[in-house]
This record gives C-alpha cells, structure tokens and sequence, in this order.
C-alpha cells in the first residue's frame, strides 16, 4: 500500500510538471503580446506561510487610541509598497484570477491536442472451457486463449482532413488438442477530407482559433483587473489612514475640550463674570458628544483595518500599523494634457477595449463559417490496409495481401432550417459585438470625462480645505482668548471647535482623494502599469513606482 501511495504522489508530481511546462509556455509566448503582462505576473505557486518579522516594529504607544492603544503598540509596520506586495501575493480573490488565467492555457492544450497525431493503444485477453460429452460417459475439454491488441493514431489537420492509421491484431490458440493457434493481423490507414461544409482553414481550424484567442482575451482581463485591485487596494489603504486621522482629529477636540470644561467649571464655581451654569452644561454636553465621536473614531479605525487584513491575505490577529509617510508623502501632481488627449489615450490603451473589438472580429468570423455549414456536405475518402496470411501462428504483415479504395460520401443537406437558424444567430451575435464596443467605448469617454471633472474638483477641495484650516486656526484661538478673558460665548467655542475638528479632517481626506482621483483617471485612461510586486507607475508622468 505504501508503495502504492508513492507511486501515486511521483505520478501527481510528474503530471504536475508536464501541465505547468506547456501551460506556461503558452501563457510566455501570448503573454509577450500584452503589455504589462508575463509570467512572473501569471505564476500561480501557492505563497508560502506569511511571514512579518523582518518588518520593523512600532514602539510607540499613541495616546489618541486610548485603552486601544496596544493595538498598535508592537506591531509591524506596513507601507503601502509592503502593502501592494502582500496582496498580489495573498489575496483570494487575485488568486483565483490568476488561476483562471492558467486554466485558459490549459484547456488550449487539449484543444491544440486535438490538431496534433493523438495516440490510442488497447488490448484484451481471455481464456475459455468447454466441456462436452462425446459417446458413453466420454467427456472432451477444449481450452483455448485468446488475446488481441489495438494500436493506433488520429490526427485532423487545419484544412479539415481527418487521418487515421490502425493496427489490430487477433491471436487465438488451442490449450488443449494439440496446441495449435492461429492469428491475424491488418494495419489499415484512411483519409477522410471535406470537400465543401467544413472544408478549408477558417471552418476546420475554429475551435483551435476561438481557443488561441480566448487566452489572449484572459491575459488582457487579468491585466486589466490587476490594475483594478491595486487601485482599491491603495482606496483601501489611505482610508484606513484616514480613518486614524480621524481618531487622532476627534481626540485632540475632545481633549481641547476637557481643557475648556475644567476651565469654566472652575469659573462657574467662583461665580465669575459671563460664566453661568447654562453655558458650563452647554460645554458639558458637548464634551459628551466629542468623547462619543472619538470613541465611534476608533472604532472605525480598527473595523478598516481589519478589513484591510483580509485583502493583504493577512489573519485579523495579526497586529499592524500602517507607514504615516505615505500621507506625508502626498503630492499634488497635475495630469498633463486636456481631456481630449486622456480620451484618445484611453481608446488606445485600454485592454477590455482591445478584448471587446477582438471579438467583433471573431463574431464576423463565425458568420463566413455559419454561411459555409448551409453547403451540401461531401467528403473525399481514400482507405489503405494491409493484411497478414490467414491461419499465421505469430504475428505479421504480407504487403501483397492489401487492399484500398476510394470514393465520397454526400449529404444534400436537404433540412437547412437548422443551419439556417446558425447563420442568424450569427449574424444577430456580430451586430451585438459591435454595440457592445461601441458601448464600451462611449463608456470610457465619460469615465474620463467625469475622472477629469473629479480631478478638477478635488484641487479646487484640497485648496478651500487649506484656506478652511488658516480660518479655522485663527477662529479658534480668537474664542479661546475671548473666553479665557470671559468674554466668549460656549455655543461659539463649540462651533469653532466643531469646526476646527473637521477642518482637520478635511486636509487629509482632500489630499487623499485628490491622489486616489488621479490614480482612477490613470486607470481609465489605460497609462497605470503595474509591476511584479504590486507598485503602480504611471507611464503618462513618468513617476516612480511606490516604494523606491
């Protein structure tokens, strides 16, 4: 048995190799024909056991997390590089994309299999009594052992012409009687090869031609989604940051806050001027409702980046923080060019358009193939064999006992209404393509178009945000001089508080937003190209990949 089971496992391993050797020479050789595309990107080895320690570990406990706060005390940090290169290592979902890919290529091997010689081998054995009574209480016994062989191969050729060439052999001997045996043997060769329906490359050579394609078509939609994810994942990552500028933002109101109760709390308690009991609970409630903002703040923060964990293909237990750089690290890159250019860019470059006018192409194709199945079908038919001596007790072949023939065979093909019923459909599936193009198409004008209007939009945000931030600054210390003198008001602390705190949130996620925007115009347009390890690099700015 444990032989059996390591026989098993080596033929496991060999099959393993055989496939993994013609698919990826199918996926390096289309591959080469898609850019930003290879095997490097296509490889689907399993990732080993993640592993964190060579990431440095963060040591500083942040006050802003409060009773959280050992969430990231020790963990490892990640930056967006570490990021990317986890994920398009470890996400499920990138995986199975890539799998499918794979499976593409291996099911055209079998379609390529079926245009190549393909080799079939059989055999039997048998062995067979019989006993009979002959005259008075005379029983005779006739044993006999009979074996045949089969040995053959097939190919159909890319004009349609199938050829086959057999050698059958039949053995049979007498155990009992004398031993004699006899046998006979035929090796037999045939060519069948269309004449009219299903003559000719175009209609023989579809399947493998549709196939040859389809891997293109794969490679193109996994280069596409790859551009996709690293897209969400960097969405994913800077909101995660934000989220925890958020928390940060809601602590340092909460404890500006604190300061301030404590402060008219103690002036209501001396009964100072302008300090009453209705502006001290005034202050009081909202203190509350900084504290609840806070604590929901963190909340928040923790949820993204669990969330995050899973897309990195991380465990949720495992401790992280991310690289504060990168949103330090933020620019403000203007995209060259005016809307027009980014529109002829992105009909150029985009893949899933390159896909979908590839397959107008074959829908035209299948309507000159449905057109060519309503002709009468005929085929040209040429048989070849030869035979060994009757009565031969081992195996052989005479090469004057042979025979040959030929001639056709024809259907009128008298019943068109199925071919007819092809044809159309045909036809009704091509004028599809070209809508589905044509959709496509309209689609990433106004993709670009509204990209162009957001990108637009989010410089003019980020700049009333960094205007919003000077006047929410000088607001604020002005109340607090005012009412540290007694002479403010609570309800307009609150509001410049209020106000600050948002502010604050607003610098971040505009800068955030205005680079997540750029990096969605860049992907519309088709110019974001991404390397091995997960880093984006925009071939329209020229600008380094994240990380370097």
């Amino acid at each position: 048995m444990l032989l059996a089971l390591g026989l098993s496992a080596c033929s496991t391993g060999f099959y393993k190799k055989w496939a993994d050797k013609e698919t990826y020479g199918i996926l390096r050789k289309k591959a080469s024909k898609v850019p930003n595309s290879g095997q490097d990107f296509l490889d689907i080895t399993p990732p080993p056991p993640v592993s964190m320690e060579e990431l440095r570990k963060n040591m500083k406990k942040e006050e802003f997390l409060g009773d959280r706060a050992f969430v990231e005390e020790g963990a490892r940090v990640i930056n967006l590089a570490k990021a990317l290169d986890l994920a398009v290592h470890r996400n499920r979902n990138y995986l199975t994309q890539k799998e499918a890919v794979y499976q593409a290529a291996l099911g055209l091997t079998l379609t390529r299999q079926q245009y190549s010689p393909i080799l079939a081998g059989s055999g039997s054995g048998t062995k067979s009594s019989n006993v009979t009574l002959s005259g008075v209480n005379n029983l005779v016994r006739t044993s006999t052992q009979t074996t045949t062989g089969n040995l053959g191969v097939s190919a159909l050729t890319r004009t349609g012409a199938q050829i086959a060439t057999n050698l059958t052999t039949n053995f049979v001997k007498f155990l009992t009687g004398g031993g004699n045996s006899n046998g006979l043997s035929q090796l037999g060769v045939s060519l069948t090869q269309p004449i009219l329906a299903g003559t000719g490359y175009l209609s023989a050579s579809e399947t493998l031609t549709q196939a040859e394609r389809n891997v293109i078509y794969s490679i193109r939609t996994f280069a596409q989604f790859r551009k996709s994810f690293v897209v969400s994942i960097t969405q994913q990552y800077y909101s995660a940051i934000q989220s925890r500028e958020t928390a940060r933002n809601a602590y340092l109101a909460f404890k500006a806050f604190d300061f301030v109760v404590a402060r008219e709390t103690a002036m209501q308690a001396e009964n100072a001027a302008n300090s009453t009991k209705s502006s001290v609970f005034r202050l009081v409630q909202s203190r509350i409702v900084f504290n609840r903002n806070w604590l929901n703040a963190i909340q928040s923060y923790e949820a993204a980046l669990d969330n995050l964990k899973i897309n990195l293909g991380l465990p949720v237990t495992e401790r992280i923080v991310l690289d504060y750089k990168d949103k330090e690290d933020l620019k403000i890159i203007e995209v060259p060019g005016t809307v027009e250019d980014a529109i002829a860019v992105g009909l150029s470059n985009r893949l899933d358009v390159w896909n979908l006018r590839d397959q107008v192409e074959d829908a035209s194709r299948k309507v000159l193939v449905a057109k060519q199945q309503v002709l009468p079908t005929v085929n040209a038919l040429v048989n070849y064999s030869v035979l060994d001596n009757p009565g031969r007790k081992q195996f052989g072949l005479e090469p004057e006992n042979r025979n040959y023939s030929m001639g056709f065979n024809a259907d009128l093909n008298l019943n068109q209404k199925p071919e007819r019923n092809v044809m159309r459909s045909a036809i009704i599936t091509e004028q599809q393509a070209r809508r589905a193009l044509d959709l496509s198409e309209e689609t990433v004008r106004s993709a670009i178009r509204a990209d162009w209007r957001n990108l637009q939009l989010a410089r003019k945000q980020y700049e009333l945000a960094r205007t919003g931030m000077e006047l929410s600054t000088s607001r604020l210390e002005v109340e607090e001089a005012f009412n540290a003198e007694g002479l403010g008001t609570a309800i307009n602390l609150v509001d410049a508080q209020r106000d600050m705190n948002d502010t604050r949130n607003l610098m971040v996620s505009t800068s955030i937003n205005y680079t997540l925007v750029r990096l969605q115009l860049y992907l519309d347009m088709g110019v974001l190209f991404i390397d091995k390890d997960g880093g984006w690099i925009s071939v329209l700015n020229k600008e380094k990949p994240q990380g370097e």
